[in-house]
């Protein structure tokens, strides 16, 4: 056989050979679907929030045909937790003050570090601190169980403040904790300055606060307290009780309720997280809304205009 030949084909053999190693190669570097959705999970404290995925999830399907709602609030999210995608947008990485939404991150501080059995004596310091309405008594005793429930349910400032004194007694900063707690959920936008946000110097945004929320459902306690409607809650000792009424207008009004959580001052306007499960699909929506003129009427635009518009099947 002449040399050219041997040459050819010599060549087409190397060639080939280059070939099926390459395809070798890029096969090593496979990754499955499942491995890489993993990567979109950040890891803090040995717990999970899901970030945004990048990559295409078409479910819930979106129908165009219903118009986008217009609400009042500064800044509004609808957010679902399964595709991790924001159903609706409006200014979510705006800075403002979010009032008692700051309560959720002192209910995550409470139960990762304090016992709810503790009994808490109230002070000075935790009696009418927003100078207008007083829930609770100097010397009263209350388990640290019964100030969360005062706090979640009423929205009490009294005991988001004797919460902290508690915690303060005994050499912990709660108010630290709580930026350290909500820089370790990723809320890099966020500052918190007192456990019931009473000071309007501290600020979150909509987005930070879905992060929150991701991490507080962790903690179902917190989000079944915050669906209860009415409550007694009893001093330590049963001499003094508190009856108590949520301040969320919504419950019993929206179906499938988690829970929520209202917030108002001056300043911050009116502010409320809502979550609610998706029925018959293992999702929740979160929906948050701050800065708003009519928070329950935003809030039901937004919910109503979600299960409307949108389909998990």
């Amino acid at each position: 056989m002449p040399k050219k030949v041997y040459a050819v084909v010599i060549t087409i053999v190397m060639l080939f050979g280059a070939n099926i190693f390459l395809a070798l190669k890029n096969s090593s570097n496979y990754i499955p679907a499942n491995q890489w959705l993993s990567d979109q999970i950040e890891y803090t404290n040995g717990q999970a929030y899901i970030l945004p995925i990048a990559g295409p999830n078409y479910i819930p399907i979106l129908d165009s045909d219903f118009p986008r709602p217009q609400v009042s609030a500064r800044s509004a999210v609808v957010y679902d937790t399964k595709s991790a995608r924001f159903l609706y947008d409006e200014n979510s990485n705006t800075k403002l003050p979010i009032a008692s939404l700051t309560k959720v991150l002192s209910s995550v501080i409470v139960l990762e570090n304090l016992n709810l059995d503790d009994i808490v004596t109230i002070s000075e310091r935790s009696i009418k601190v927003d100078k207008e309405k007083q829930d609770l008594y100097l010397g009263e005793k209350l388990s640290v169980r019964n100030l969360l429930k005062l706090m979640l349910i009423e929205s009490s400032n009294d005991a988001a403040y004797a919460l902290a004194d508690h915690a303060n007694k005994s050499g912990f900063n709660f108010v630290e904790a709580m930026n350290k707690k909500s820089v370790s959920v990723g809320m890099k936008d966020s500052f918190f300055v007192d456990p019931a946000g009473l000071n309007d110097s501290g600020y979150s945004t909509a987005q930070d606060l879905v992060k929150l929320v991701g991490y507080s459902l962790n903690y179902p306690e917190i989000w079944d307290i915050s669906s209860e409607k009415t409550a007694i809650i009893e001093s330590s000792d049963e001499r003094i009780k508190h009856q108590i009424t949520s301040t969320n207008r919504l419950l019993g009004l929206i179906k499938d309720i988690i829970g929520g959580k209202t917030g108002y001052t001056d300043i911050a306007g009116q502010c409320m997280i809502l979550v609610a499960n998706v029925p018959g699909y293992p999702s929740k929506i979160v929906t948050i809304v701050l800065g708003s003129d009519d928070r329950f009427g935003d809030i039901q635009k937004l919910v109503d205009w979600t299960r409307s518009a949108y389909r998990w099947k």
